[in-house]
């Protein structure tokens, strides 16, 4: 024997509690925030678009000119880097780190912009650890505001070339082919 129970659409759902926890667990705890791992402490960015451009600024201390790499395929920024060590081999030796919050080696970052770019002028400053990148959107990616005349004129005006058969010129030339062709058959 089997028994209904009734349905609650309410009791499918994530209480805003919960939500909010999740939220909050995934963008503080999970990975790629946080100061714990190297790939985590370096490349922290600013993007934003003002104007013609976007703009990215990238939190890069004691990083060396020479370690930076930076690329743009397409309407892709890529940064990859490395950090080197603070302190030499020879003195890690007798360390014991009562706290370590950043290390060495090799980071990563890209974004993708929503807009097409101009590749070949991004220009790029580096002033007290930090990375400002300035990409220029590419022209036909800008809005423009297009004229409207006023006038019951609907067909579209067709510019003459010299030398160059006019629409009727045409019609004509191809009306009189399909009649030779017409008179073959």
């Amino acid at each position: 024997m089997s028994s209904l129970t009734r349905w609650d659409p309410m009791s499918d759902t994530t209480s805003l509690r919960d939500a909010v926890n999740q939220l909050m667990e995934r963008a503080v705890m999970g990975p790629g925030f946080g100061w714990g791992a190297l790939g985590n402490t370096y490349g922290a960015m600013n993007v934003f678009e003002a104007g013609e451009s976007y703009y990215c600024q990238v939190l890069l201390p004691g990083a060396s000119l020479q370690d930076i790499d930076l690329t743009v395929r397409q309407n892709t920024l890529i940064l990859k880097g490395k950090i080197a060590e603070p302190i030499t081999e020879e003195q890690q030796k007798g360390v014991v780190y009562l706290l370590r919050e950043f290390g060495a080696g090799d980071f990563s970052r890209s974004i993708t912009f929503p807009k097409d770019v101009r590749g070949d002028s991004v220009q790029a400053r580096y002033a007290n650890g930090i990375l400002t990148i300035e990409i220029p959107i590419a022209e036909h990616a800008q809005p423009r505001r297009i004229a409207i005349q006023e006038g019951a004129d609907t067909q579209p005006k067709r510019r003459i070339v010299e030398g160059q058969p006019t629409t009727s010129e045409v019609s004509r030339e191809s009306e009189a082919a399909q009649a030779g062709a017409n008179s073959h058959k």
